[in-house]
């Protein structure tokens, strides 16, 4: 299972990037994950709620997974196609000249959490992680 091995790498960033923030607590980060990874979103939930306890700065950390459907762009039109089965073909001209052009993601997408503010009480911050960190 690469799950575990997904949700060990996941933590490793969140932990990175909540540092990098000079987050006191974090709320939530969210994955965008594509379909064909095959990754079991369950199956990396149990992971992450395993492994996350050895890290008490993620104690009230919620992993929120986005699935990506797989998308194809059709050489022939240049139309973008979402496909839920196995058909690698345009959906709009039938040709199967395609590229996957979607559905291969795996990366860190945003971070929520609070910084405490130097005077009082805290201040919320969201970190979009634009750069695609790795997971």
């Amino acid at each position: 299972m690469h799950e575990g091995a997904i949700a060990a790498a996941l933590i490793q960033s969140i932990l990175e990037v909540g540092k990098q923030e000079k987050f006191s607590v974090l709320k939530t980060a969210t994955v965008a994950i594509g379909r064909m990874h095959h990754i079991m979103p369950d199956v990396l939930q149990n992971h992450y709620r395993l492994l996350k306890k050895e890290h008490p700065a993620l104690s009230r950390c919620k992993l929120v997974i986005e699935i990506t459907p797989v998308a194809i762009t059709c050489r022939a039109c240049g139309k973008e196609t979402r496909i839920e089965k196995p058909a690698f073909a345009c959906s709009s001209c039938s040709s199967m000249d395609v590229e996957i052009s979607g559905g291969r993601e795996l990366h860190l997408k945003e971070i929520d959490g609070f910084r405490h503010k130097t005077d009082s009480g805290r201040q919320g911050k969201k970190n979009n992680c634009k750069n695609g960190s790795p997971a």
